[in-house]
Formats: C-alpha cells, sequence, structure tokens
C-alpha cells in the first residue's frame, strides 16, 4: 500500500522533474495539468521509469482504487488511504479549486464527487483524508520547479464554514432557478429576458504563502518538495515507509502550525523538504 511517504522517496530517487505527456486512454495528456497528474500517479506508484503506456496504467491501478475524470472530485483515491486534489499553478501565491471549496477531509456525503469513487472500495467509506499536491510549473516550462503535499486537516476549515456562505448568497437568489451554478435570477431587466448565473470560483492561497515561515531562508533552489503532516497519521504510516524515509536525503522536522479550525490552537506537524 503505497502513501505519501513512498511517493517523497520516489520523487527525490527520480531526479528527473520534466513534466512528460503520456497517453491516457489512447489519448495525448491535453495540457500541463493532466501531464503533473500522471507525475503524481507516477510518484505514489513508482512507475517513473516505466515507457510503456500500458504497464504504467496497469502499476498505478496496483496503487490507487479510484482515477478520477474532469470536473469532479477527487483526482484519485489511494487503496484504502487518501483521497488526492492535484492542482498546478505559474506561481506560488495562491491556488484555484474552481467550484470545489477546500476541504479539510472529504465526506462520501459531498455532491461533487464521483459517484464511481464512492464505490471504488470493498467496504464503503464515509470519509478520506484530503491530500492536496500542488505543482509549482513556471510559465512556459515543462519542468516542476515545486512541489507541495499538504492535508487538508491542517489547511483548510471545516465544511460547515464554506457551506454556510453558499447558502447565504442562494439565500438572495431565485429559488426556482436551475442549473449546476450556484444560483441564479431570472428576468432582471424590464424586459426580463437577462438571467444572472453565479458560479463559484474558489481561491486559496498557496502553502507557500501560509507558510511562509518555513521556506522563509531558502533561497532560490532549482527544485523543491515540501510536505506538510499531521504528526497523527505520520504516526499510523508503516515502519517500513518510515525507514525508507529515513534512510533518504530528505530532511525531515517536527513543528506545530496554527489550527485551521480554531486560530487559537496548535496542531502538531511532520515538515519533510528537500531542496
Amino acid at each position: 500500500m503505497s502513501n505519501i511517504l513512498e511517493a517523497l522517496v520516489n520523487i527525490v530517487e527520480n531526479k528527473d522533474y520534466e513534466i512528460k505527456e503520456y497517453t491516457i486512454g489512447g489519448n495525448r495528456a491535453q495540457n500541463m495539468g493532466e501531464a503533473l497528474e500522471e507525475y503524481i500517479f507516477d510518484a505514489f506508484s513508482n512507475s517513473f521509469d516505466i515507457d510503456d503506456d500500458e504497464t504504467r496504467r496497469n502499476k498505478h491501478s496496483e496503487v490507487f482504487s479510484f482515477l478520477g475524470a474532469k470536473n469532479k472530485i477527487p483526482d484519485a483515491i489511494l487503496k484504502n488511504g487518501d483521497a488526492l486534489e492535484v492542482k498546478k499553478a505559474t506561481s506560488e501565491s495562491s491556488i484555484q479549486l474552481n467550484s470545489s471549496y477546500p476541504k479539510h477531509s472529504l465526506k462520501a456525503t459531498d455532491t461533487r464527487i464521483q459517484s464511481s469513487a464512492l464505490t471504488c472500495e470493498e467496504i464503503k467509506w464515509e470519509e478520506k483524508e484530503m491530500l492536496y499536491c500542488f505543482g509549482y510549473i513556471p510559465s512556459g516550462a515543462k519542468h516542476l520547479k515545486s512541489v507541495w503535499f499538504v492535508y487538508g486537516r491542517i489547511y483548510c476549515d471545516l465544511q460547515e464554514v464554506y457551506e454556510e456562505i453558499i447558502d447565504d448568497i442562494k439565500a438572495n437568489l431565485d429559488d426556482d432557478y436551475t442549473g449546476n451554478e450556484l444560483g441564479g435570477a431570472k428576468g432582471v431587466d424590464s424586459l426580463k429576458i437577462t438571467t444572472l448565473r453565479v458560479r463559484g470560483m474558489w481561491v486559496i492561497k498557496h502553502p507557500q504563502k501560509v507558510y511562509s515561515k518555513l521556506t522563509k531562508d531558502w533561497g532560490n533552489n532549482d527544485f523543491e518538495v515540501k510536505a506538510l503532516i499531521p504528526k497523527s497519521i505520520f504516526d499510523n504510516f508503516p515502519q517500513k515507509s518510515k525507514d525508507k524515509l529515513n534512510a533518504s536525503v530528505l530532511n525531515i522536522e517536527e513543528i506545530e502550525v496554527t489550527d485551521p479550525t480554531n486560530r487559537a490552537k496548535t496542531l502538531n506537524c511532520v515538515f519533510i523538504y528537500y531542496k
């Protein structure tokens, strides 16, 4: 069973940070975002060195119980493990989450989950840890400048915080509006021929900004990989994975970060990085 520790070790041992095009279901990856997803899947599957696309996909299937589709969450689910959401950015200032608000964790009741993700494992799951994977690829480049992994549990507030905002917006829109957006207002002009459609676009600060104190003295590096993991989750990883981590070039520090659900408290975390 793979996990974030295995992926981190595979990334630093691979030493090739080029985002390559792959064939997906007979089609080439359409953009750098899709190619980044494949890179992340390779990291968890230890399939960087596999050239044959079918063999790579089979390797991914050994590790993942679900590999997602466009416009739904999550992007992937590790077998009996975390849900992954992969996002590409051309800077480290903010990340567009589009219509899906930040996830403290992924609950099976979330209406934006692809239905096949709910039945991807033998035992029906109710909640998954959400692991965000952010790849920074400078505009026009094909090489990763950095990768950030951070768990929603230490990065995002609780579900009700975001849903309360959505409910407040909907309360001021037409009750009979039908569509996939937050809502709308029909007939807003004198002739009643214009409709306003309101769509959600969630944007969150990049971990590089949120946890800037962790990297403030780093300077400019060719490549960086960083992971922030709740100590409670780290402690439950297999010892074999921890041994691989300890034997690698990755650095490990125990730190505290502000609890995203209560700024008066802190959470014990493990910060793992390479530069």
